[in-house]
């Protein structure tokens, strides 16, 4: 199944969710939880592997996607919800109702400019002292490394970032830079083995050497990885 190989082949994908996991379990352990764009569920997987109690709701737009995670990871919910036009009846059923929701890795990926109204909407269905944990790409000077940056990728500033928590009712706790060059320049040949070559991509033990070098204090940092907790009502 394409979803499958996907995640197969995407530089070995799970260091980050593994990283995020373990560092951010503690807003995890016995909490309600939402994974707003949950994909097939590479986060539900880490969690389960670490024996995490919590009660996970996955909200994704891909239904085909969404099967994928609702048939590995049948303890958890899954449910299809644009995140840029939420479903008035989810919001009111799930109002107020989560401690932690994670965002991993998908503010770059909404259309520009509603950055805020989706960072509301993740304020709404979250308790008043609930948390956010995201993620995104860095901008740096090599931006161009990554293929879809150039077809409107966004890669994020620290401010800008603050900027867009701010306007919708957040306040960054903890920033880490993470991630190096080793990190876009993997993701780079995946695309090249899978789009040019036609050939499953594995990443090479010198590479992933490199790629962990970037959980360290990377000249460059390519990630953003952040917590923020709720501070007001984002309306």
């Amino acid at each position: 199944m394409e979803f499958r190989q996907l995640a197969d082949e995407i530089v070995k994908a799970d260091y980050q969710h593994k990283y995020v996991v373990e560092k951010y379990s503690g807003y995890l352990r016995g909490k309600k939880v939402m994974d707003a764009g949950c994909w097939t569920g590479p986060v539900e997987s880490e969690i389960i592997e670490r024996g995490i109690d919590a009660e996970l709701v996955g909200i994704d737009e891909n239904m085909e996607a969404l099967n994928v995670a609702a048939d590995n990871f049948s303890e958890f919910k899954f449910i299809q919800c644009k995140l840029t036009e939420p479903a008035e009846a989810f919001i009111t059923k799930y109002e107020s109702y989560f401690d932690t929701v994670m965002f991993l890795d998908v503010i770059e990926h909404l259309p520009r400019g509603s950055e805020i109204e989706v960072m509301k909407f993740l304020n709404k269905v979250m308790k008043p002292d609930g948390v956010i944990i995201m993620s995104t790409m860095a901008s740096h000077f090599f931006n161009f490394v990554d293929p879809a940056w150039f077809v409107g990728h966004r890669h994020y500033k620290s401010g800008s970032i603050n900027k867009i928590l701010k306007g919708s009712g957040f306040e960054a706790i903890e920033t880490s830079p993470i991630g190096n060059l080793c990190w876009d320049i993997d993701l780079l040949l995946s695309y090249i083995y899978k789009h040019i070559l036609r050939r499953k991509y594995y990443t090479s033990d010198i590479m992933y050497k490199g790629i962990m070098r970037g959980f360290g204090t990377p000249v460059i940092s390519t990630r953003i990885y952040l917590l923020a907790k709720k501070v007001g009502s984002g309306a």
